[in-house]
């Protein structure tokens, strides 16, 4: 069963280092991380730029292998989850899924009670129909409007609901969260 075994822990700047040399131009990395990203990646102004004050990034992992990225900040009076990313050699698993669940089960470890929101491209929608299945809804954005974004969000109660129902087992410790399905075959992911 080691195989469905995902761990999820705060990135090292070697996690950083690597989840750069995913992107391969600068539409990549605009559309991913917004403005101030450039490419070629620049080492040291990607890892300023990733690590803005109260956000926290994580890397989720399969037996030592980088499947995806994400990232918990409060804003907007929620846990707000940005930069989701899985890797591209990784892509048609459903670990978006997988990464999104324990950005939640994390948050609310650390962070406490809140509801949570997130962006999405419009054009995006294996992104949205993911967020969907998991309860997120799209609402109006706080603030000005962005024409290309969908603003979503989830409630606290809802997440912890999401958390109990999907099949799967998350356990916390202070490093990271431990990610596997209750049973083989119930791993409810679309």
């Amino acid at each position: 069963m080691t195989d469905r075994y995902y761990q999820l822990s705060q990135a090292s700047i070697d996690d950083c280092l690597e989840l750069s040399l995913i992107f391969k131009d600068q539409a990549t990395v605009t559309e991913w991380g917004g403005e101030g990203f450039v490419f070629p990646i620049q080492r040291q102004q990607f890892l300023l730029q990733l690590h803005k004050p109260d956000t926290h990034s994580y890397v989720l992992k399969r037996q030592g292998t980088l499947l995806g990225f994400g990232q918990i900040c409060q804003r907007f009076g929620k846990h707000h989850l940005a930069r989701l990313l899985i890797s591209p050699d990784a892509r048609g698993q459903r670990l978006s899924y997988i990464l999104v669940l324990a950005l939640i089960s994390r948050a609310i470890h650390l962070y406490g009670k809140l509801d949570f929101s997130l962006f999405v491209f419009r054009h995006n929608r294996l992104a949205i129909h993911c967020y969907q299945q998991l309860g997120f809804h799209i609402t109006s954005q706080p603030g000005p409007e962005h024409q290309g974004l969908y603003f979503m969000q989830l409630s606290y109660q809802q997440a912890v609901q999401l958390l109990a129902d999907r099949g799967w087992q998350f356990r916390n410790t202070s490093d990271e969260v431990h990610c596997r399905p209750q049973e083989s075959d119930h791993a409810n992911l679309d």
